[in-house]
């Protein structure tokens, strides 16, 4: 891609209005060092330093394309409890409109806490409800999901298997989105692909995608195979198979399998890296992107939050930094 489209498509990000769909979470890190060995059990005694929390799942997709400079909303459930709030205040810092959010009774608000000692995850502890939401609460999302649709420009599903995203709820935000005429991409898990029939793009990992598909990706042949029988099975106008410093493989029906190189650098951390990534292809497609050209920035948006530690959202700037990188890189390489 040229450096003056790759500029335009860049600049079609801000004011983008984007809902996101789907299974929020807050991230919570517990930040110390190791000081003992327990006398109580063999395991280390960490001393906590410091608390942070950000917004993860769905919320950093909705973190991620606002710090694009998109203008998101997102759709959720949560629980009537203190980490609700705390999610609440990290949307507001993060600029995500959230009201959006339903609050229901019988279920916590989801809540992942890394306990890091010397810039090294140490455990992760988990609280959550994954059954399905409710009937009722089903209607909940739908009503603010038409809300919602009168002023945004697309839909993002975005799914991490904790109930929100029934097979209900994903047919009807869909159905009405494209009744609507807005852009439907998501990033589904392997056992709710088929309730993803007819959007315009799914992406998945390549992991992901042998759940799905039943193939194992082992060299370029079978990537291929994986990718068509991806579309077939999902019904989507086009799909991505992420495949982490190897780059990304664009799929679309009759054309030939598109491949974006990966990039060469160190990664410090890939959590987040998908919501990054359909959060960037999403923005670019809408700006007038193909496929392949969403796919090759949502690639550099992928490469900039590994350089993160810890669940960060992407910043139009972070996404021009790994530009830049990868040029000097080629340039190298062709003095080489």
């Amino acid at each position: 891609m040229e450096f003056s489209r790759f500029t335009q498509l860049l600049a079609a990000f801000a004011g983008k209005r984007v809902v996101v769909i789907g299974d929020c979470m807050l991230d919570e890190y517990i930040w110390g060092r190791v000081s003992r060995i327990s006398p109580e059990a063999p395991v280390m005694v960490i001393e906590e330093e410091r608390r942070t929390h950000s917004a993860g799942g769905a919320s950093n997709v909705a973190a991620n394309l606002a710090r694009m400079d998109a203008a998101p909303s997102i759709i959720a459930v949560v629980g009537i409890d203190m980490m609700a709030e705390r999610l609440r205040r990290e949307l507001d810092r993060q600029g995500v409109h959230h009201d959006g959010l339903v609050a229901v009774v019988d279920r916590p608000t989801t809540v992942k806490t890394r306990i890091i000692a010397h810039s090294q995850q140490v455990v992760r502890v988990d609280r959550e409800e994954r059954r399905p939401i409710s009937p009722e609460d089903e209607a909940g999302l739908l009503q603010e999901v038409a809300a919602a649709l009168e002023n945004a420009v697309a839909v993002v599903l975005s799914d991490y298997s904790k109930g929100a995203l029934t097979e209900g709820v994903v047919a009807a935000a869909a159905a009405q989105a494209r009744a609507a005429g807005r852009l439907v991409v998501a990033n589904p898990k392997p056992a709710s692909a088929r309730y993803y029939r007819g959007i315009d793009l799914v992406s998945v990992n390549e992991s992901e995608a042998e759940a799905i598909t039943g193939l194992s990706i082992i060299d370029e042949e079978s990537l291929a195979q994986a990718g068509a029988r991806l579309l077939a099975t999902v019904g989507c106008h086009a799909a991505f198979i992420t495949r982490g410093g190897h780059g990304i493989a664009v799929f679309e029906p009759g054309k030939l399998p598109f491949y974006v190189a990966g990039i060469l650098q160190e990664v410090y951390d890939v959590a987040g890296a998908g919501d990054s990534v359909i959060a960037a292809a999403t923005l670019a497609r809408l700006g007038g992107a193909s496929w392949p050209e969403a796919a090759e920035i949502a690639n550099l948006a992928g490469n900039a939050k590994v350089r993160k530690l810890g669940v960060a959202p992407v910043t139009r700037d972070d996404i021009e930094n790994v530009w830049a990188h990868a040029q000097i890189n080629k340039e190298r390489e062709g003095k080489e």
